[in-house]
């Protein structure tokens, strides 16, 4: 039996290689055109939220007889049709939600510092400059997304494009050990 998967290794290396160079160059891509490669991922997941969704729909009505509470199955299922669909026809409108949601957040979380760094002020403490720096830096980061929504778009890709070539370059590697062992 060892000896059967240690053939099967051997043979197979090549599997390896390609899905490697695969990774390899999809995350070339995503780096030479992060904002466009998100897009394109968008719509992948889109067409996959719709797909579930779809299938969602059917079951739920084909078993509604035996399903308890088949409604719930229901609903869920149109929901991800809904939001599949938006996906697909607007890929950019998940970077502008998104970008919405870290927007106000950062906002928050800003101000919070801010009004903390008052409160250390008034308590004379030494570190309230720096406090009051990183709430500023996190107002204008929040500013910045919300001026320009492709950031989050970029920055995602760009993380992808980094593991996709880790990935690849091990992906390839361990290719080539394989059919040295061989």
């Amino acid at each position: 039996m060892n000896n059967l998967m240690n053939e099967s290794r051997k043979n197979y290396w090549w599997m390896s290689l390609i899905s490697g160079m695969a990774l390899l160059i999809f995350g070339l891509w995503f780096l030479v055109a992060p904002l466009e490669s998100f897009q394109s991922l968008t719509i992948v997941f889109g067409v996959i939220i719709l797909l579930v969704g779809l299938s969602e729909v059917y079951l739920s009505l084909k078993n509604r007889k035996s399903v308890f509470d088949y409604m719930s199955y229901l609903w869920g299922g149109l929901l991800n049709v809904v939001l599949g669909v938006l996906l697909i026809s607007s890929p950019e409108t998940i970077l502008w939600i998104i970008s919405i949601v870290i927007g106000f957040w950062l906002i928050f979380k800003g101000g919070e510092q801010i009004k903390r760094a008052i409160r250390l002020k008034k308590q004379q403490s030494g570190n309230w400059k720096a406090v009051l720096v990183f709430g500023i830096v996190l107002v204008l980061v929040a500013a910045a997304l919300l001026w320009h929504p492709e950031i989050i778009g970029i920055t995602i890709a760009v993380w992808t494009a980094i593991a996709f070539i880790f990935i690849g370059i091990f992906r390839v590697f361990l290719a080539f050990r394989i059919r040295e062992l061989g």
